[in-house]
């Protein structure tokens, strides 16, 4: 497997391991979104909880830029623990100028248990509480601007796929941008192209009609929607201090509930160094500006083990007769990979990629090709300017 070598799933033996029923693929792409699923989604109630801390500064354009929705939302719930400055205020007094009703509910963690993560777990609990059983929960955070179209294209990835939450898209706010060395940009552009990567060899292996390419990478609180039904099949937001969004997505995974990476839902963020969560992006600037971390993203794993995941998955998946795959099977330790060879490994994993596409072409019934074409879309990083516009943003 080194020197450029195709790996062992690519051989004869290992691509017949591979290969995927066809009716089972068959089974889920033949059945397209009813005209019924439609109509009831556009109608279905939508509830936003915001989880709050000391925000006084951000909660304003946060709540205006939920008010500029093409399709605003029905009820927004701040969830504000452990405040001490006029974010109550300043929500409350802008009320009644929102197309939407707001509630503000204040609650105060003991210190020692205060997390972001637990405040959006009672957030969205409360949400669900009052909600209609058939609802759409939403969560973003209190510095955010959501694009003008963040709900109405949220609804439209519930609508063309088959799926029961939606994951959106995070950019910095573009006059935060230059807030950040230049070479932090390229890391994290260098980090996604090659996640993207990994991304195409998994659906060329491993189709996901719910999900297909082009698709973003992220699992930010920034921008979640899911349906109450599976909201509760999850167990709701996991008990974690941090992290509690890409829990939240593993646990939509363990129980077999399919997700939408959708690139077109769009949340902008503030680049502060000063955050409310421990662990979370501010943390993590701040750490990087002083000295870049030695290895990348713990999401981003060599190709070989993304590969053998991928096959062993397959393998679990087919003995368990499952349509969807739901639980990672064998769970395998994470292999990080060196900042600065990085690039070895993205070479290696556009090679893979690349013998997978002739093996597509050679075998095409192998692999799913109603994503083919969009392979070659690039795929926007975090926070690549170049590929995102923003005269949506709410001013």
């Amino acid at each position: 497997m080194a020197n450029g070598q195709a790996p062992l799933i690519l051989s004869p033996e290992s691509r017949k391991q591979l290969r995927l029923d066809d009716r089972t693929f068959s089974t889920i792409t033949s059945c397209p979104v009813s005209p019924c699923r439609d109509a009831l989604f556009w109608k279905k109630q939508r509830i936003v909880a915001i989880p709050v801390c000391n925000e006084e500064e951000h909660i304003v354009p946060c709540l205006l830029a939920l008010a500029a929705q093409t399709q605003t939302p029905d009820r927004v719930i701040l969830w504000i623990n452990n405040t001490t400055d006029d974010t109550c205020k300043r929500a409350v007094a802008l009320s009644s100028r929102l197309p939407f009703e707001l509630e503000a509910v204040t609650v105060f963690y003991d210190p020692e248990l205060a997390s972001a993560g637990l405040a959006r777990r009672d957030a969205m609990a409360h949400a669900a509480k009052s909600a209609s059983p058939d609802a759409l929960l939403l969560t973003t955070d209190a510095d955010s601007e959501v694009a003008s179209d963040w709900l109405e294209n949220t609804l439209s990835a519930f609508v063309q796929y088959p799926v029961e939450a939606v994951f959106g898209r995070v950019l910095l706010l573009p006059q935060e941008y230059s807030k950040i060395p230049s070479h932090l940009h390229e890391d994290e552009r260098a980090e996604r192209a090659y996640g993207a990567l990994l991304e195409q060899i998994g659906l060329l292996l491993c189709p996901e009609p719910h999900d297909p390419w082009p698709r973003h990478l992220e699992h930010s609180g920034a921008s979640i929607a899911v349906t109450h039904q599976a909201w509760s099949r999850a167990g709701g937001i996991p008990h974690v201090a941090s992290g509690e969004d890409r829990r939240f997505h593993q646990a939509l995974r363990l129980n077999g509930i399919p997700v939408r990476h959708a690139p077109e839902v769009r949340v902008y963020v503030s680049a502060r160094l000063q955050g409310r969560a421990r662990g979370g992006m501010a943390e993590t600037l701040a750490r990087r500006l002083i000295a870049q971390d030695e290895y990348i993203d713990n999401a981003f794993e060599p190709v070989s083990r993304r590969l053998l995941r991928i096959r062993r998955e397959i393998t679990y998946w087919h003995e368990s007769h499952l349509f969807f795959p739901a639980k990672p099977y064998p769970e395998l330790p994470v292999i990080p990979i060196r900042r600065n060879e990085l690039h070895r490994h993205h070479e290696r994993a556009r090679r893979v990629l690349s013998s997978l596409r002739q093996m597509q072409g050679h075998s095409s019934g192998s692999f799913q090709t109603g994503t083919a074409g969009q392979y070659d879309i690039p795929h926007p990083s975090l926070t690549d300017q170049g590929a995102t516009a923003f005269h949506d943003r709410p001013g």
